[in-house]
């Protein structure tokens, strides 16, 4: 597993620019998907479903650090997280993170009604470098935890660090 501190440069960009580049899929109902882009406004149908709470996040336990483990593992890890989630009574959906034409998938969760402090909990819990954060105003944005990449990549408007 990597750890804080030790990615490159070249790492850290190629893994921000996965995370641009990547679409992030939120299963609804009838089989429809609404798919979720950073540096865009969320698709309407994810606005309606957020309402009032005004954020969602798309949040996983996959893969800590960017970092491939198996499919068990990652299944393992992601029924985890549902269970915490479903243990609070937060309202999410299934969701698939992928970039077009590649042969990756990551499973993940898009969360409504939870505090930021239970966001980022979980988040560091879950070892996870980033996640994104879908507002009913505004564009959806990559939310980057890990503090040292930002000498490397700087203030820009599409990542808030934290």
């Amino acid at each position: 597993m990597t750890h804080p501190g030790i990615d490159t440069e070249a790492r850290i960009r190629a893994l921000l620019t996965l995370y641009r580049e990547s679409h992030y899929d939120v299963s609804l109902s009838r089989s429809r998907v609404a798919t979720i882009r950073i540096g865009e406004p969320a698709p309407v149908p994810l606005v309606r479903w957020i309402g009032d709470a005004g954020i969602g996040y798309y949040l996983t336990a996959c893969n800590p650090r960017s970092t491939s483990l198996t499919a068990d593992d990652n299944e393992a890890r992601l029924a985890t997280l549902r269970a915490e989630v479903d243990a609070r009574g937060l309202a999410y959906l299934e969701g698939v993170g992928h970039i077009p034409g590649e042969s990756w998938r990551e499973k993940c969760l898009f969360v409504r009604g939870i505090g930021e402090d239970e966001v980022n909990d979980i988040v560091r819990r879950y070892e996870q470098n980033s996640i994104v954060v879908a507002r009913t105003h505004g564009v959806s944005t990559l939310r980057v935890y890990r503090s040292d990449w930002r000498a490397v990549v700087g203030d820009v408007p599409d990542v808030e660090w934290i």
